[in-house]
């Protein structure tokens, strides 16, 4: 094997180059992966445009955690439940010895990754179907998914998903691959609700419709001296406070609320939020368990969240593939290392 390896290095705020540097070396305990597809996460693109320091990366740095690929090499350690030539996911918060600290380095976007301490079903995940594309998209659907049921949903609850970018509509895939038949996703663009609505979800633009009559209309109005939305549960994916908000001062009795954007701050009315008696969760990452329905989702086709990828670029393209990420005109940008 060539010990060389083309890797996108970030250098600066919109500053990353795609160099040669050499391919790690493997210690007993270590599995070598050869990346097959890696899909550029909102974080990556926070970093190409704010810079790497706020996300724990330095200068001169390989990155990129969302990646599933082929092991190339085991040290003699590793349990016989891996094999060379294995097609894997590699869950990027356990492949480092820094744990999730180290999953923004964890060499996606490099063609090949190590995975520390490797084994089964703990950093590494045995996949079946050889739909590369659609599989790259695991970890963000990993994200969607722990997310959605973090509040526990019921088949007949009503559910609105706030945010139509690639974790609200991984989120929303989850809840319907589970069954649920009541969901809507909420957001301004409309191409992104066009996905929406291919994946079964009713749709909300908020540009052409008020919010909470819209809701009313959806999903039926809950008894009280106000009609308000009849929603059993939130998931913010949108990154905005103010549309939060909004749902917090119309829901209904013991509405539940996960919440997986980043927000700097949101406010609340305290006399709501005491009446109304809410549950509002955090949710960061994902479970092994939540590893495990991710890849059956996607292997027995539950939904069509596949599809979210939108463009696909080579290594050598990663300068224009982090630009187009950021520029908002795609769902899911993924870099295929089998394109020339």
């Amino acid at each position: 094997m060539e010990r060389m390896m083309k890797c996108a290095i970030y250098k600066s705020a919109k500053n990353i180059v795609v160099e040669e540097r050499e391919i790690p070396s493997v210690g007993s305990k270590d599995v070598l992966v050869k990346n097959l597809r890696a899909g550029i996460c909102g974080s990556d693109v926070g970093i190409y445009l704010h810079g790497g320091e706020g996300y724990g990366l330095p200068a001169d740095s390989q990155f990129g955690h969302e990646m599933i690929g082929r092991v190339a090499e085991k040290g003699c350690e590793v349990s016989d439940e891996v094999q060379i030539g294995d097609l894997v996911f590699v869950d990027p918060t356990k492949s480092t010895e820094n744990g999730v600290a180290g999953s923004t380095a964890a060499g996606a976007f490099s063609e090949y990754a190590l995975v520390k301490n490797a084994a089964m079903n703990v950093n590494l995940y045995h996949l079946e179907d050889t739909d590369l594309d659609k599989m790259a998209i695991i970890e963000p659907l990993c994200v969607g998914t722990k997310a959605a049921v973090k509040v526990v949903p019921k088949l007949d609850e009503k559910v609105v998903v706030l945010g139509a970018g690639t974790i609200g509509l991984c989120a929303a895939a989850s809840l319907i691959a589970r069954g649920l038949k009541k969901v809507v996703v909420v957001d301004r663009d409309q191409r992104r609700l066009e996905a929406a609505k291919h994946l079964g979800a009713a749709t909300v633009n908020t540009v052409n419709v008020d919010l909470k009559e819209e809701l009313i209309r959806l999903l039926g109005a809950f008894p009280g001296y106000f009609p308000l939305p009849d929603v059993d549960m939130y998931i913010e994916a949108s990154g905005s406070s103010a549309l939060l908000k909004q749902c917090f001062d119309f829901a209904r009795e013991k509405t539940r609320y996960a919440v997986v954007s980043v927000l700097k701050e949101v406010s609340l009315n305290g006399m709501n939020f005491i009446a109304t008696e809410p549950m509002i969760y955090g949710s960061r990452g994902y479970e092994p368990e939540t590893i495990v329905e991710v890849i059956d989702h996607l292997q027995k086709n539950k939904t069509c969240i596949g599809e979210i990828v939108t463009k696909k670029y080579s290594i050598d393209d990663f300068p224009k593939a982090i630009e187009d990420a950021a520029s908002g005109n795609q769902i899911k940008v993924v870099i295929d290392y089998e394109m020339k």
